[in-house]
């Protein structure tokens, strides 16, 4: 029963690859992820500001993605490989306080800049 959900950690861990893959993207082209950030409600062309709108919102989604990997890893060891199940806590407590972090955040930056 352990094991499944064990197969969460690969989901958290690709979450995070993904956020990271975002953030460098956005990063290098300039172009807001809409997924990640906006949502299906909001576009990027009806950005107020978004140069200010992705300086603000990168050190979150870098942050996100790293908290996610992180966590990712440490669960994966947790559950195939050694049970580490206090370090696996912290790390899932972690998480969760830094993706409702993050989605205030974001919604708090939908609203300044939409």
């Amino acid at each position: 029963m352990d094991n499944t959900f064990g197969i969460f950690s690969l989901l958290f861990l690709g979450c995070g690859i993904y956020a990271i893959y975002a953030w460098a993207k956005m990063k290098k082209d300039g172009h807001i992820n809409e997924t990640l950030l906006l949502g299906k409600n909001y576009f990027e062309y009806a950005c107020k500001d978004k140069e200010a709108f992705l300086n603000k919102a990168l050190p979150a989604v870098l942050t996100f993605g790293v908290v996610s990997v992180v966590y990712g890893i440490i669960d994966f060891v947790h559950y195939y490989v050694i049970p580490i199940q206090t370090l696996d806590f912290i790390a899932m407590a972690a998480f969760f306080v830094c993706i409702v972090w993050f989605m205030v955040y974001t919604t708090k930056l939908k609203r300044e800049f939409f």
